[in-house]
């Protein structure tokens, strides 16, 4: 499959882009430049890529763009990571084995599909690793409780139709330019109407009920369900906090949908035109991975304020744009999803993240 970047720059009567020069893009950005212009604009996009230009413009950049791989160990995303995969696997078998005429998994099945997932991340090396494992026993019993709180076959559970289904949204900005949204939704139920659930795991605080019916991440899924996967709008979205066993739900009409169709065609067209200017605040900057490589003075965030980044961050942002010249088709770094050959796939629970949920 031919790379999608140079499908969309030859859609739209360019070339593929050439390699710089990092010594050019260092003396482009020391002359007041930015070396966002110097990179094609993007044709992907995610929830988390949306989510994060929303933060900040610049984390966008450092971490889509110049692809600069995260400094700072996340235990937390890893726990998340685990979880989902135990999830998975949890779902995937009783499927399975049902369609085998086979008892469904037992909780000491779910207990080690965790330690698999679990095994696969980094988590057994942190200090604090015991912390992690006791937290997640009552996790599990949770979930388990809630799966087998009615019986496998009766009308009133619903079927697991799969996990981690990827979706591509395509959006035509204008006749020349076309985007896609892509992503991996944990879980879609069967319900016993016929319609569908669409199910979301999140790990951590529980956030308030109302969240369900404010969610883009929920809203984007809801469309690719409408409108690439074939199943129909979904009768309700689902955040899953896991580790209270809290079910929060909402509904989406379809003129909502359209109205978050349109939104994303123009949150693409804004990144794309972006000079990706930073916008610090607490909430940005706390959780940031490049803070290091981010001029740090608030009053005088401007275009150019990369220049006060060291010239030892200049030129390694210089090579990673390089790299993402001359080979658009790379891998990531551990910061985002994989791109080989136009085709993005989500870092698979406990995958480590130097190769990215």
């Amino acid at each position: 499959m031919q790379n999608v970047m140079r499908d969309a720059v030859g859609r739209m009567g360019g070339a593929p882009p050439t390699e710089p020069d990092p010594q050019a893009m260092a003396a482009h950005v020391a002359a007041g430049g930015s070396p966002y212009d110097l990179i094609e604009p993007s044709a992907w996009f995610s929830y988390s890529s949306l989510d994060t230009f929303e933060r900040c413009p610049r984390q966008y950049a450092f971490r889509y763009l110049c692809r600069l791989p995260a400094e700072q160990a996340r235990p937390a995303a890893d726990f998340g990571s685990a979880a989902h995969g135990a999830f998975e696997a949890f779902t995937r078998e009783r499927r399975e084995r049902l369609a085998r005429g086979e008892p469904p998994p037992s909780r000491a099945d779910l207990g080690r599909f965790f330690e698999s997932a679990w095994a696969r991340t980094s988590l057994s090396v942190e200090a604090d690793a015991e912390t992690w494992r006791r937290r997640a026993e009552p996790m599990l019993d949770q979930f388990w409780a809630a799966e087998s709180a009615k019986p496998v076959g009766s009308d009133e559970r619903a079927e697991t139709l799969g996990e981690e289904l990827r979706f591509r949204l395509h959006l035509p900005l204008d006749p020349a330019t076309l985007v896609t949204v892509s992503g991996f939704i944990d879980r879609i139920d069967r319900l016993a109407s016929g319609a569908v659930e669409l199910i979301d795991y999140k790990t951590g605080h529980a956030g308030p009920p109302e969240e369900a019916e404010s969610s883009l991440q929920l809203s984007i899924y809801a469309l690719a369900c409408r409108d690439t996967l074939g199943l129909g709008r979904p009768e309700r979205v689902t955040l899953y906090f896991v580790e209270h066993g809290a079910r929060f739900s909402a509904g989406r009409t379809d003129a909502a949908l359209d109205t978050v169709r349109t939104g994303l065609a123009t949150r693409a067209r804004q990144i794309r035109g972006s000079d990706f200017v930073p916008t610090p605040s607490p909430r940005s900057c706390g959780w940031c991975d490049f803070a290091a490589m981010c001029p740090m003075n608030v009053s005088e965030w401007s275009r150019s304020a990369v220049v006060s980044c060291s010239s030892a961050a200049v030129r390694q942002a210089g090579r990673r744009l390089a790299l993402r010249f001359s080979s658009p088709g790379r891998r990531r770094g551990r910061a985002g999803p994989a791109h080989r050959g136009g085709s993005w796939r989500r870092r698979r629970p406990g995958c480590p993240r130097g190769r990215r949920r």
